[in-house]
């Protein structure tokens, strides 16, 4: 089985970087090469500040997709960690016409007869500040990064 560890996100909005902390902490941690596979398993490591139907270059031709992301909750506990699985996440519409949301890119991929991966688990991780400018994550995030990363790392198994 072929699997993407995606980190999402956009670390000019501090909290909001998360995912991509994450997916470049466990690349350092397993001293990968950009396209190498990790510790011999087909497990490879991404990370993107793309949404919508971009994914989908990102995504296609993998058989299981791991996606680190920030969750927006009412009264988030930063770094409360949600893992979600497919049928989990209904097919949210985007904020505008615009935007395709991470379901429906899926299922636009699958329409398409493209190769978009069959299992599908998302880290979303609740996040105190993502729409503020700022390159650093929060403290409360800051201290929870350890706790996140072995999660996703006890995921890949």
């Amino acid at each position: 089985m072929k699997t993407l560890l995606l980190g999402l996100g956009n670390e000019l909005y501090g909290d909001d970087g998360v995912g991509i902390h994450v997916v470049r902490k466990i690349k350092e941690d397993f001293q990968m090469e950009p396209d190498d596979s990790l510790a011999g398993q087909e497990i490879h490591v991404e990370e993107s500040s793309l949404s919508g139907l971009a994914l989908l270059d990102i995504i296609v031709g993998y058989d299981r997709l791991i996606l680190v992301d920030t969750i927006k909750r009412p009264r988030p506990v930063p770094g409360r960690i949600h893992v979600l699985k497919e049928k989990d996440i209904r097919a949210i519409p985007g904020p505008s016409p615009h935007y395709v949301s991470v379901p429906q890119t899926i299922e636009i991929g699958r329409r398409l007869g493209l190769s978009v991966p069959s299992k599908i688990e998302i880290i979303g991780i609740e996040a105190k500040n993502i729409h503020h400018l700022g390159e650093n994550l929060s403290p409360e995030l800051r201290k929870q990064l350890p706790a996140i990363i072995r999660k996703v790392k006890s995921l890949l198994g």
